[in-house]
């Protein structure tokens, strides 16, 4: 714990010299911590006041993409527990900038896991659970919580063995983890390599299936219908490849697509709105203006909104952010970027679609991926050419993309009620305690 304690105070010292010199991220970290305790005592006031009158819950998630998996948990819990206030913590700044709508009475930073922060957190509000998803464990968090008679649960969890807390610098980590009244995880990979370390989980599954399916289900925004709505008079009656999140890779690889397809329209959906290669991108022979529906022009070249553009392009790139997830409904193949970078995007919003998925190799640790190539809703493009390849093929063939795109969206229809299965557990926790 001394260690860990010195870590944690290089980490805040770090992280206010990158906010000193400017660094945008490293900034609202540190600014938007300041005040925490106050915003948490207010909290508590709006909450009685609004009629929650049950102890709160609280939910943490260390950014926005852990809150993908968070949010179905979240909306199940308000349904159910209308009484509960919920709080709603995050550790980045892409979770506070990046989420809307949460379901929460209060949504906050963390603090820093010092000893002193962690107690003022745990005697703020009446909290009777504190659900971690994924990943995200504090071990001075953790005790705090604990000796308060606060529940500590893990869902959405995900393990391997080798990899941490699996491996020989975990070891903090798994101590902590024996406080845990519950312990979650996506798949059974995951619950036999905690059986190594001795620790026994409950396999619930990932909740992100029942939010990517909630997407299909859903009424669609009215700002978003409107946006569906000029891509449709767009493509008209030709086919719809969307490459969603794309990157300079997947750019290189695709980019003459159509010179050997006809009949087909691509929408680029690049993963960096502001990426400085985009402005050539637009002036690709395919792709005569950038679709900018927010005004946002980035880089050089000629841009125009939407309602402006002459003609009709075979390709269009879209430069706003929250419109991918909606526009998949109406593709026909979807690529999904970042195989040749850190790791690929998310598969499963087009998957939940019934879209045939394109990816390159970098999927190491992705199972969903692997689970989806398996039911052949997905291909694992080894190279660009190969990229080009199998995407040609989709497009030549109805048949074969029809039966890929009904495989993903059976195997997404399948994994559903993970938000159900993780609720359920925590319910049965809170009953079990208050009967013992």
């Amino acid at each position: 714990m001394l260690l860990y304690r010195l870590a944690i105070q290089i980490l805040r010292l770090g992280l206010w010299c990158a906010a000193a010199l400017g660094h945008r991220k490293a900034k609202a970290a540190w600014r938007g911590r300041k005040g925490w305790h106050s915003r948490l005592e207010q909290a508590e006031l709006n909450a009685r006041k609004n009629g929650r009158t049950g102890p709160w819950i609280h939910f943490h998630c260390a950014s926005l993409g852990e809150f993908e998996q968070g949010a179905p948990v979240i909306r199940l819990w308000r349904k159910q527990h209308p009484e509960a206030p919920i709080l709603l913590t995050f550790f980045s700044p892409s979770g506070i900038e990046g989420v809307t709508e949460t379901g929460a009475d209060h949504v906050d930073y963390l603090p820093f896991d010092t000893p002193l922060s962690a107690l003022k957190f745990s005697k703020a509000l009446d909290i009777s659970d504190t659900v971690f998803v994924k990943y995200e464990l504090w071990p001075e968090l953790m005790r705090a919580l604990h000796r308060n008679n606060t529940r500590l649960h893990l869902v959405a969890a995900r393990f391997d063995v080798g990899r941490h807390p699996l491996n020989k610098w975990g070891r903090l980590i798994r101590k902590h983890m024996g406080l845990l009244s519950t312990l979650q995880v996506q798949d059974l990979q995951s619950a036999q390599a905690l059986r190594t370390f001795g620790f026994e989980a409950q396999v619930t599954g990932d909740p992100r299936v029942d939010r990517v399916f909630s997407a299909t289900q859903d009424p669609i925004p009215g700002p978003i219908q409107e946006r569906l709505k000029r891509i449709h008079e767009w493509k008209e009656r030709q086919k719809l490849l969307v490459i969603g999140s794309a990157w300079p890779a997947e750019w290189q690889a695709l980019r003459d697509i159509l010179d050997t397809a006809h009949g087909w329209v691509v929408l680029w959906a690049p993963h960096d709105i502001d990426h400085p290669d985009i402005g050539h991108w637009a002036s690709h022979k395919h792709t005569d203006y950038l679709s900018s529906w927010t005004g946002h022009t980035p880089g050089p070249g000629t841009y125009k909104t939407f309602d402006n553009v002459p003609g009709n392009p075979d390709m269009l790139i879209a430069n706003e952010m929250g419109l991918l997830r909606f526009v998949y409904g109406m593709a026909d193949v979807a690529v999904i970027g970042g195989g040749w970078g850190r790791g690929v995007h998310n598969v499963l919003e087009p998957a939940a679609f019934g879209i045939p998925v394109l990816c390159g190799p970098n999927v190491t640790g992705f199972r969903e991926i692997e689970a989806l190539k398996q039911s052949g809703g997905l291909k694992v493009c080894a190279t660009a050419d190969d990229l080009a390849k199998q995407c040609g093929l989709w497009m030549e063939s109805k048949e074969a993309r029809e039966e890929a795109g009904q495989s993903a969206a059976a195997w997404v229809v399948n994994q559903r009620g993970s938000a159900l299965r993780i609720v359920s557990a925590l319910q049965s926790c809170q009953n079990a305690e208050a009967t013992a």
